[in-house]
């Protein structure tokens, strides 16, 4: 019988992967856990506490399996991810027991024994455990937010585990761009996992992949390019390469800034990397809009980065976030000369629209509506197959947000103290 099961889903893998890694370097016996994508196997098991992870635009579908929880078993529930961090008493208003605010490496197993000792009651040594949000005897308790200096020291997934996920190699991110939840619950510096564990850890995949805000800021603190250990990495895992594994650097599930794209990177991406695409954020095409959202680059840094992939043949992806706080149409226009030349240059493009994430400065700004230009261009370059992004189905998501943030809006706690809001 397992007494404690992770509710795994193909968006939060990667989480409870590493988190898996956490637990046994810690000394905690994995093979205890029930760990299934199955929903219906959770509750055939009637475990004493679930694991939760998820993001602000799941809690809907979240919520379903909670009141089901709630119904057939008697599960301690316990939530940690974007959400929990950002609003974590609305996630005790979903069902949840327990909320996990931060970095959660060491709060899931020092939370997990110290349930194991009490017979899974929420008790006062819980009070003990930085990063936990709860109720004790009718009174909210909040323990702090979890950080971790060093994440490195644990390893990205389980030894005893088949479970393999793309490495996490780097962590933070000092720009604070205001859509962005990143900086603010991982911090603003950035931490970089070192060579060596990123190289032995890389022999478990077939295609090697990477997590980082911005993969060309390998070994730097964030903000400015660090070409000799970005070099010395990807020259470290040749030799994996040689025994038949692919690279792929600065694409899915990674991006690249548009100022890091210069002729030495691309050198690099051509000399030891096999992917021939990279991902890179815009946003926008209008400057004050980037300026707005804290961006810290300008149309120019994207056009003078695309016209660099195209001239060393990688194919630019370039990402805009459509319906931004005070967009009117003139900045929409903007965007979309821009989104085309990008495509005519043979570039492709993925629409995002705006949706406010709680923890952000922009959490209680409106989104702006398309303009019919907007609309109709977007429409008719996917069915031609030059856009790509899921902006229509995030429109009406986005409105489902706003309604969450006007109705449960809570000052969430961050990495750093108080997220300044701009709305």
């Amino acid at each position: 019988m397992h007494e404690i099961a992770i509710r795994m889903t193909r968006r939060n893998h990667n989480a409870f992967v590493h988190l898996l890694g956490a637990l046994e370097s810690q000394g905690f016996n994995i093979g205890e856990l029930l760990i299934t994508k199955d929903f219906s196997e959770i509750l055939r098991a009637k475990p004493r506490v679930v694991l939760y992870s998820f993001l602000t635009e799941e809690i809907w579908e979240v919520e379903k399996e909670v009141n089901v929880l709630k119904e057939k078993t008697n599960a301690l529930l316990v939530a940690g991810g974007y959400h929990a961090t950002a609003m974590p008493r609305h996630t005790l208003r979903m069902g949840f027991d327990i909320a996990a605010v931060g970095e959660g490496e060491e709060v899931i197993f020092q939370l997990l024994t110290a349930l194991k000792k009490s017979n899974f009651k929420i008790t006062r040594e819980l009070m003990e455990i930085k990063g936990l949000l709860f109720y004790l005897n009718g009174e909210f308790v909040f323990t702090g937010f979890a950080k971790v200096e060093d994440f490195t020291k644990f390893p990205p997934f389980a030894e005893s585990s088949y479970l393999i996920a793309p490495i996490e190699i780097s962590r933070g991110c000092p720009f604070g761009c205001y859509y962005c939840q990143t900086p603010y619950a991982k911090g603003f510096r950035m931490r970089h996992r070192p060579i060596d564990q990123i190289v032995k850890y890389s022999r478990r995949m077939k295609d090697m992949r990477y997590i980082t805000p911005n993969a060309f800021a390998y070994g730097s603190p964030g903000a400015i390019l660090r070409l000799d250990k970005l070099e010395a990495l990807l020259k470290a895992l040749q030799p994996l390469r040689e025994e038949g594994r692919r690279l792929f650097y600065g694409t899915f599930p990674s991006e690249v800034r548009p100022e890091f794209v210069k002729p030495e990177t691309l050198e690099l991406l051509l000399k030891y990397a096999d992917n021939r695409r990279l991902a890179i954020g815009a946003q926008s095409g209008d400057d004050e809009m980037l300026k707005a959202m804290h961006r810290l680059h300008t149309t120019e840094h994207v056009r003078q980065a695309v016209e660099y992939m195209l001239e060393y043949g990688i194919e630019p992806v370039v990402d805009f976030i459509v319906g931004l706080p005070n967009e009117n149409e003139e900045s929409q226009r903007k965007s979309i000369e821009f989104m085309k030349w990008i495509m005519r240059k043979g570039g492709k493009v993925r629409a995002h629209y705006f949706m406010p994430l709680p923890g952000t400065p922009w959490a209680r700004c409106k989104p702006s509506p398309l303009s019919d230009e907007m609309k109709k261009f977007l429409g008719r370059m996917a069915a031609k197959g030059y856009i790509e992004g899921s902006w229509g189905v995030q429109i009406e998501l986005s409105k489902r947000l706003q309604r969450l943030i006007e109705e449960f809006y809570e000052e969430g706690p961050s990495y750093f103290g108080r997220v300044n809001e701009v709305c």
